[in-house]
């Protein structure tokens, strides 16, 4: 190459073609670009859906379970209580009403709006649904906000590459996972590809698993993995493509003039994280198959054993980078699942047996929370660089309803994680009355896109103020 006086300019395919290599080499180089600015570690996204609102006494109650105390410095309320223990990692949106609404009854249509906001749709042709109490009602009218997301690509956001690449930079774009969502119907269904568009949820653990981590043979604790004959070989072969490139970069680096310089760095500091990624080190929890951990087949039998096996299989499946943006449906819209194991028993008929059932459903409530700590505290201990995966991804816990009265407003949402540094954890802000439909699209930014309204029910609405 001749020495230049303007800024290098080097995107993938003119810097393999300058060095010499072919662009065949390109799709096994996703950091590589002008810029080189992309994270070592991907950014993720998880929804998890918690069945039913909060306690109400009546269907006249209205339940108030705002944190208590300064924005940073706050005690959660009763039904969040486990969640104490890791309140650093999480932001509580306080007070938004869904943006939801349509046919059917309030679980119904607050289940098709959770991650959408949009209109649930009258019945029509085949999709003909009880939506509570004989009321009938068609499918969702919106994608779900984590398949917008997962279609998106570029710099700070899950995906660099277009979802028709022809080298992916993971298995499975998204992953849908369930525990006991029943029969497709718009009760038990929450992730949309787009109108009349319902994606069903992977509900046996596992098959899951089987799914997910094909070709990867879990290890005893503490243990690397071991994968199959071609896996070793195709990380090799990567890793000896990056060294390759690597060297030819330091020798164009003594070839350009010094305005140049920090280009080519970029490149070759892109270049050691993606073999970071492959395996090349010890240690490494992102995208290289080599280093992630991966857990062992689940065998859990109970409602309470495979909520844990898929959260294991989620954790994993982040940090082995099979997908960057997941959910996983806790149950379905007017759950009927019997807590024997704490005992207790069927959530729903507590919400209107006609007697005052706070204290049973507040304990049911503790028992998600729990669960949704373990899910937290296990992604935090899957260390990347100096931070962890829960600081890389954001957790949204949402469910359908705001109080089992059946109302909309104040529904209990949970916010964790760091987004790659987009979200600052560790507070509680109040956003009484809003539609929730700011909150998707906080989701979305935090995701790195540039959105201004979601769904079609509070169209224009904006982000929620101070989020991120």
């Amino acid at each position: 190459m001749t020495r230049s006086r303007r800024p290098l300019d080097l995107p993938r395919r003119r810097l393999l073609q300058a060095l010499g290599l072919g662009v065949g080499v390109g799709p096994i180089l996703p950091l590589l670009n002008a810029t080189g600015a992309e994270p070592t570690f991907p950014k993720r996204l998880i929804l998890i859906f918690e069945p039913d609102g909060a306690p109400a006494k009546d269907y006249n109650t209205v339940v108030d379970w705002k944190p208590q105390g300064a924005e940073t410095d706050f005690t959660l309320s009763d039904i969040h209580k486990p969640l104490e223990a890791i309140k650093n990692k999480l932001v509580v949106p306080w007070g938004l009403k869904l943006s939801a609404g349509g046919a059917g009854e309030n679980h119904a249509f607050g289940m098709a709006g959770l991650w959408t906001a949009s209109t649930l749709q009258d019945p029509s042709g085949t999709a003909n649904f009880d939506g509570g109490n004989g009321h009938r009602t068609g499918w969702g009218s919106g994608p779900s906000i984590d398949q917008v997301v997962a279609k998106e690509f570029g710099p700070n956001k899950p995906y660099q590459r277009a979802a028709d690449d022809p080298s992916p930079e993971t298995l499975f774009r998204t992953v849908q996972l369930g525990i006991e969502c029943l029969d497709p119907t718009s009760l038990n269904r929450m992730i949309y590809a787009g109108a009349d568009q319902p994606l069903h949820p992977e509900v046996n653990p596992k098959s899951a698993f089987d799914r997910l981590f094909k070709g990867v043979m879990p290890a005893a604790p503490s243990v690397t993995p071991m994968t199959d004959d071609s896996a070793v070989k195709e990380a090799a072969r990567e890793k000896s493509v990056i060294d390759l490139v690597a060297a030819d970069l330091k020798r164009l680096r003594t070839r350009i003039g010094t305005e140049d310089y920090s280009k080519v760095d970029a490149h070759l500091e892109a270049l050691s994280a993606l073999e970071r990624r492959v395996g090349a080190t010890s240690g490494g929890n992102s995208s290289g198959m080599l280093s992630c951990a991966v857990p062992k087949a689940p065998t859990g039998a109970g409602y309470d054993s495979k909520l844990k096996d898929m959260s294991d299989i989620a954790v994993a499946a982040l940090s082995c980078d099979v997908t960057r943006v997941m959910s996983i449906q806790w149950s379905y819209a007017f759950s009927h699942i019997k807590h024997t194991w704490i005992g207790l028993g069927d959530h729903h008929n507590y919400s209107h047996d006609g007697t005052d059932r706070r204290t049973e459903l507040t304990a049911i409530d503790n028992w998600y929370a729990k669960q949704l700590l373990y899910l937290l505290q296990q992604l935090d201990s899957v260390k990347e660089g100096n931070g962890t995966l829960l600081d890389n991804t954001l957790v949204v816990l949402g469910r359908e309803l705001g109080s089992t009265a059946h109302r909309m407003e104040r529904a209990p949402f949970i916010m964790a994680g760091g987004a790659a540094g987009a979200l600052k954890p560790g507070r509680w802000l109040s956003f009484d009355g809003q539609p929730h439909a700011k909150l998707l699209v906080s989701i979305a930014r935090l995701m790195g896109l540039e959105i201004d309204t979601f769904g079609n029910r509070d169209v224009g609405s904006g982000p929620l103020s101070g989020i991120g």
